[in-house]
């Protein structure tokens, strides 16, 4: 199921969506004792972290991880790990833990069995993934005709993430075949050219059935997310 949610304002929505994505964590460590959230970098979010970092919820109980990472140092003004940093990981949020991608492997080839090892070790069950669309249709660091699409769109696969090596810099980016299993997933873009991406990504979908072709999904890889399979709530302005 698909929810689109059109806000006018990008402050309103980020705290409608921190409202929502602060309910869902909370239910989880009140059902499970514990509550994982993955989230997405860019400039985007930033709204939505500071809102965010200020619900009241059991943080000591979260556990924060990445969407997808650029392979650079915490200190390098690319990183994800340093917007978290910066802006969700304050007020309240300081209690919660966050589980990086970067590792200290010079490559994310390198690094990866052991960000591998560490998702399975740390996070039991994904509960809510906020994840982000660029202009090129990419979401995560599933871009257009990489040549990493094949293992990170695997629907079978029991890899919870995989390297990017075709992009400047490499990366490292969650697979669907673990987001898929995730109870809640959201996509937060805001601006018209991301809107009018969105649309293009909807209309090759078969007569509103959300069933695309790997064409239609290697050409623009958010059209994952839109297949229909995984509770999606969309939020955009």
């Amino acid at each position: 199921m698909i929810i689109d949610n059109h806000f006018e304002q990008s402050d309103v929505l980020a705290a409608q969506l921190a409202s929502d994505v602060a309910g869902l964590l909370q239910r989880a460590v009140e059902q499970r004792g514990r509550a994982c959230l993955a989230v997405s970098g860019g400039t985007t979010p930033v709204l939505f972290f500071q809102q965010l970092a200020q619900q009241t919820i059991s943080w000591q109980h979260v556990l924060i991880t990445l969407v997808d990472e650029r392979w650079v140092a915490p200190t390098d003004p690319q990183s994800n790990a340093a917007l978290v940093q910066q802006h969700l990981l304050q007020h309240r949020a300081q209690e919660a833990f966050f589980l990086a991608l970067f590792n200290d492997a010079n490559t994310p080839e390198d690094g990866f069995m052991m960000c591998e090892n560490r998702l399975h070790e740390l996070v039991d069950q994904l509960d809510v993934a906020v994840l982000g669309m660029g202009n090129d249709g990419h979401t995560a660091s599933w871009f257009p005709h990489s040549s990493a699409l094949g293992a990170l769109l695997d629907p079978l696969s029991h890899g919870r993430c995989y390297p990017v090596a075709d992009q400047t810099p490499p990366r490292m980016s969650l697979t669907w075949g673990w987001l898929k299993h995730c109870e809640q997933l959201y996509l937060h873009f805001e601006g018209e050219q991301k809107n009018r991406t969105y649309e293009m990504a909807k209309g090759a979908a078969v007569e509103a059935t959300h069933v695309f072709d790997s064409g239609d999904i290697h050409a623009m890889p958010v059209r994952t997310l839109l297949q229909g399979e995984v509770p999606l709530s969309i939020y955009r302005s």
